[in-house]
């Protein structure tokens, strides 16, 4: 807690960004699947590229993994570490800048549906903000050691950072595949009929 009266401590600045980046990453993906039709979610718009309904998936698994790591048990960090929010920021909505998911988080029909796969997100979502209200810890001295091999080691705040982004990013992904796959052949001849 700050000393000075009226001045928030770097704990609270910390936590007002995160719950306002996951919060912001929230209404991104839900608004990039909110009128996406069932039919619309499984058509991919390119062999090689993932469906709506294949992002969504990938989100709402990510998005337990990685809450995972950040609830569990952690390793203790060096709270002056280098800090990479600016970059996770910046890097986690580039959609210029390609990765390949982690094994864990591929898509593999674990959803049936895209309201499933969504409803699965919005859950492990609201437990992600409860634990960031809920918390008094400094989360930039503990550290997590991210599944993905672009990610590797970084503090639980940084973390939380990229969750928040993550379902940006796959926000842009979705609004993207639903512009090509609406502007397919396949797709214009489905919807005459």
């Amino acid at each position: 807690m700050s000393t000075i009266p009226g001045t928030a401590s770097g704990t609270e600045v910390d936590k007002a960004t995160l719950l306002e980046t996951l919060r912001r990453g929230e209404e991104a993906f839900l608004h990039s699947v909110a009128e996406v039709s069932e039919t619309t979610s499984r058509l991919r718009p390119a062999e090689n590229r993932w469906s709506v309904l294949e992002c969504a998936e990938h989100v709402a698994v990510a998005e337990e993994v990685m809450l995972g790591l950040v609830a569990g048990k952690r390793k203790p960090r060096n709270a002056e570490e280098p800090r990479r929010d600016g970059r996770i920021l910046r890097s986690g909505t580039d959609r210029s800048m390609r990765f390949d998911a982690s094994d864990q988080s591929r898509p593999r029909g674990r959803f049936s549906t895209l309201a499933e796969a969504v409803a699965r997100f919005q859950a492990l979502r609201e437990r992600t903000l409860r634990l960031v209200q809920e918390t008094s810890e400094n989360l930039r001295t503990t550290e997590v050691t991210h599944p993905h091999h672009v990610v590797g080691v970084i503090s639980t705040y940084e973390c939380l950072l990229l969750m928040g982004t993550h379902a940006q990013r796959h926000a842009l992904q979705i609004e993207e595949a639903i512009e090509e796959v609406k502007s397919s052949p396949a797709y214009r001849t489905s919807a005459r009929t």
